[in-house]
């Protein structure tokens, strides 16, 4: 019950309208720039604890099992819901409810999946994991005026059903849930990234990779306005109809 509370005053009496733009979270890459130079300034350990940095091991090797889901359907079903659901707003547009910034692929990975946990948690499922991807990663996509976004790392929620394991991630396939090997080879050369996979409530590579989630994700509450606000510019930057898109006609429909 308090736990339903806090979820509410947050996204209600916050409004997830005030943040300023986030800080020290970042997972853009500077074209040309290494992912080595922003992972030197991530510790691998921290007071008591190992950060996904530190448990990130070479693509190709042993992973720690992800949160099992009882089917693939079960994958599916929510992954649609978790991509479609429209519960925020911002200042601007009050009355306007909005999706998690899938459509804004330049950053805010890590607010877009603590909003995926707090909703998974809010409906009661069983919360997926965080898989995290350290590496020079680029991607294609038609949500960018170049068709392409370079980060540094990348989160995304996790889960598996019969030992294959399955990446979250509408910004990057809005279709459908994506095979961990798929979602890692479209971000680059597998054998030069690193991966980990964490807890439910661990947030940025400098937190506490056994973190549970407290179904809150205030973090991610606070930091997504700036994302939204930059979601909106993007679309219509790419000559595209933003209150279409970003209501009942998504990209993906």
């Amino acid at each position: 019950m308090i736990r339903l509370f806090l979820f509410f005053v947050l996204l209600g009496v916050s409004g997830l309208s005030h943040a300023m733009p986030p800080t020290g979270h970042s997972a853009y890459r500077a074209p040309g720039a290494s992912y080595r130079a922003y992972i030197a300034n991530v510790p691998l350990v921290g007071p008591h604890y190992t950060t996904p940095v530190g448990a990130a091991v070479q693509w190709g090797k042993p992973l720690p099992s992800a949160t099992t889901w009882e089917s693939y359907s079960a994958v599916v079903e929510r992954f649609k819901k978790v991509r479609d659901y429209r519960w925020m707003t911002i200042r601007e547009q009050p009355g306007f409810l909005r999706r998690i910034s899938w459509i804004y692929p330049d950053d805010g990975c890590f607010a877009r999946a603590g909003l995926a946990i707090l909703n998974f948690a809010h409906w009661a499922v069983d919360l997926p994991k965080k898989v995290f991807v350290f590496g020079d990663l680029l991607v294609q996509t038609p949500n960018s005026p170049s068709g392409e976004v370079g980060w540094w790392y990348h989160v995304a929620p996790i889960v598996e059903v019969n030992q294959q394991k399955y990446v979250l991630d509408p910004a990057m396939d809005p279709y459908q849930p994506m095979k961990l090997e798929d979602w890692v080879g479209a971000m680059g050369n597998p054998a030069d990234m690193r991966v980990a996979i964490c807890a439910s409530g661990t947030y940025t590579p400098d937190d506490d990779c056994a973190q549970d989630s407290d179904g809150v994700e205030a973090l991610a509450v606070s930091d997504q306005p700036y994302y939204l606000r930059a979601e909106r510019s993007r679309i219509l930057e790419l000559h595209r109809n933003a209150n279409e898109e970003l209501g009942d006609n998504p990209p993906w429909n």
